[in-house]
């Protein structure tokens, strides 16, 4: 079977070159020669295998047109005999088969014509080689690279790779949007320092680092940060890792982002929103230590001046009676005001206080309240100057709480200010027509904080002024309700030691007659 094979060569076909015949049977590769018209002249066992094949020669002897019976698709046997007839050749060429049984394998093919003395084509010669299992993980990998892309490119978190140096070397859709560009190479060719160009604190990229180097990664590692492009400063939390070669040195970073600046506001609330609530509560706490005071002083005058009557201590008719009965209805005039500040207050916070509006006379008003209080601006050593505007209009308001909000603002005046100053109270109207009215004194004056510690409830401006001035401390956070509730706006302007104007301005709609005066 050696020596005819050796003659004639494999499958009993005539060619030349036979001494290498033998190599042929026993190679790892299918090797075949085929005609131009699609037939096998030989081929060898591993070819025949490959098609699925008991022999070469079943092979040769049933194969009459390779395009149609083997090519999964016979558009590529007419490509690869057009690469053939240009080059003569075909190298590593993929082609998808059907073997005789209808099964799938891909190969590898590579072949070069064989030419006759006129250059004619005579017949094929070529190797293949089975690369399913090569296709199959190529393709796996493939699809593996193509949901990896789908994630990277769809992710809501902003994933990234950089350099421990701090170039940034891939930026996914969600971290380009975050940080204000319209594509990765915009992004990329913008930053060149993470640390420095990103970072808020820049120290933060170096405590970022070392916490890589120590552990080979981080996990919700919050920062504050600037959208790179406009920047704005957002707050954002960081999961990273550290890729390395064989060698383990560091290659890149990689990691995802993530926008946490909402629960960064809210938690920065919530803080606020505790300490004002503990602030507040210690308030309350001194606030009713010192209304314990200064509920007790009145009453403890009423009780007491009230015992000296009933048990007529100076006989029947002594004439000390009528002053005690004055000091008594003061000092419960005293404590209805301290009550009414106290139940107004709560109706505030509770948002059940309503408005009776009519009309009135608002010049008129205002002169009448400060009247009221003019003895005792003359008592304190004070000049009191009331001032005005001819032809003040009628306005419709809440009269009763417009007489309240008159008499807190001047009585303040008068009991912060010192002997031999002044308290000028004026009314007038705007010319944009709001009715507007003015307290201002000469007094001990306030700082912008302590400005803003007056206007809220239960607060006093300093300690050592709440036991010299008696009072609840509520009238300016009271009035400053007030005329919200009229939908009006209180300013306050002060200086240290120099003395407080509060303006009041009402809305112009609430003019509702020509000049009443």
């Amino acid at each position: 079977m050696t020596a005819r094979r050796a003659a004639r060569g494999p499958n009993g076909a005539d060619g030349g070159g036979d001494i290498f015949w033998p190599f042929f049977d026993i190679a790892g590769v299918g090797i075949f020669q085929t005609t131009p018209a699609g037939r096998f002249v030989r081929a060898n066992p591993m070819m025949a295998r490959l098609l699925g094949y008991d022999s070469p020669e079943q092979l040769v002897a049933e194969t009459y047109d390779l395009a149609r019976q083997f090519y999964a698709d016979p558009a590529q046997r007419e490509a690869a005999l057009s690469v053939m007839e240009r080059d003569g050749r075909v190298e590593n060429m993929l082609i998808r088969i059907r073997r005789r049984d209808g099964s799938a394998l891909w190969i590898s093919a590579t072949a070069a014509a064989e030419r006759d003395a006129a250059g004619k084509t005579r017949s094929f010669i070529g190797t293949a080689v089975d690369v399913s299992e090569l296709v199959r993980a190529q393709e796996a990998q493939a699809r593996i690279a193509q949901d990896l892309g789908r994630i990277f490119d769809n992710a809501a978190e902003g994933i990234y790779r950089s350099t421990p140096d701090g170039r940034q070397l891939r930026a996914n859709p969600a971290l380009v949007r975050l940080n204000g560009y319209a594509s990765e190479a915009e992004m990329l060719a913008a930053v060149n320092d993470i640390a420095a160009e990103w970072y808020v604190d820049s120290a933060r990229r170096d405590e970022f680092k070392r916490l890589l180097e120590r552990d080979g990664r981080v996990n919700g590692f919050v920062s504050e940060v600037y959208r790179h492009k406009t920047r704005e400063r957002i707050w954002i939390s960081e999961n990273a890792w550290v890729v390395r070669d064989a060698a383990g040195r560091p290659l890149f970073y990689e990691g995802t982002v993530v926008d946490v600046t909402m629960s960064k506001r809210a938690e920065s609330a919530l803080r606020q929103a505790i300490n004002e609530a503990e602030e507040a509560n210690q308030a309350k706490v001194a606030f009713l230590a010192n209304m314990s005071h200064e509920l007790r002083t009145p009453l403890n005058a009423i009780l007491g001046f009230a015992e000296v009557i009933r048990d007529r201590v100076y006989g029947e008719k002594d004439p000390r009676y009528i002053e005690y009965a004055k000091f008594i209805c003061d000092s419960g005039g005293h404590l209805l005001t301290l009550i009414n500040d106290i139940l107004d207050m709560a109706k505030m916070d509770a948002g059940r206080l309503r408005l009776f509006d009519s009309d009135f006379d608002l010049g008129a008003l205002v002169e009448h309240q400060t009247a009221l209080l003019s003895h005792r601006a003359k008592d304190a050593g004070l000049t009191m100057t009331i001032d005005i505007a001819p032809g003040m209009p009628a306005v419709r308001a809440d009269e009763v709480r417009l007489r309240q909000i008159v008499l807190n603002l001047v009585s303040n005046a008068v009991k912060f200010t010192q002997v031999g100053g002044t308290v000028t109270v004026r009314a007038w109207i705007e010319p944009d027509g709001r009715p507007t009215l003015a307290v201002a004194d000469t007094g001990i004056g306030m700082t912008e904080d302590e400005i803003a510690l007056a206007l809220l409830p239960f607060r006093q401006v300093d300690a050592e002024l709440a036991r010299r001035y008696e009072g609840t401390g509520l009238g300016l956070p009271i009035t400053k309700s007030l005329v919200a509730l009229h939908d009006g706006e209180m300013q306050i302007d002060s200086e240290k030691g120099r003395g407080t104007t509060v303006t009041v301005r009402l809305p112009a709609s609430r003019v509702v007659a020509a000049p009443a005066r």
